[in-house]
């Protein structure tokens, strides 16, 4: 059964990106625009990870990720920024919230897979 993800940006650049990439390796793909948009497909129907950016319109990445916990407390959500942090304070402000990981944009297909075949292992733990 093919492993589900949910991508959650508001840059179709982004979501096309993920699609591509994943898809290609046989995963399915679902996509969101907003934090909205995204935490109604979770009420709705299960993914094994989701991918949450933390700038968006409507609702920003750490309220959405509040509120998918809310729903799922065990759901796997790796957040992804456009800026990095030197002092890690995105990092562990996500991390106390839930995240499973952080990642920063640009973020290369061999980073993307590693943290979903580390997250994938973790959770059969």
């Amino acid at each position: 059964m093919k492993k589900k993800i949910l991508i959650i940006d508001d840059e179709k650049g982004i979501q096309d990106l993920f699609r591509f990439l994943l898809e290609a390796r046989d995963f399915e793909v679902f996509t969101a625009n907003d934090g909205v948009e995204g935490v109604e497909m979770v009420k709705n129907s299960d993914f094994d990870i989701i991918f949450l950016d933390v700038h968006m319109p409507k609702m920003k990445g750490p309220e959405a990720l509040r509120q998918i916990k809310q729903l799922n407390p065990n759901q796997i959500v790796i957040i992804f920024s456009s800026s990095s942090d030197s002092n890690y304070t995105f990092e562990t402000e996500a991390k106390q919230l839930g995240a499973y990981s952080c990642l920063y944009k640009p973020v290369d297909i061999d980073e993307i897979m590693k943290v979903i075949e580390e997250a994938s292992n973790n959770n059969k733990a």
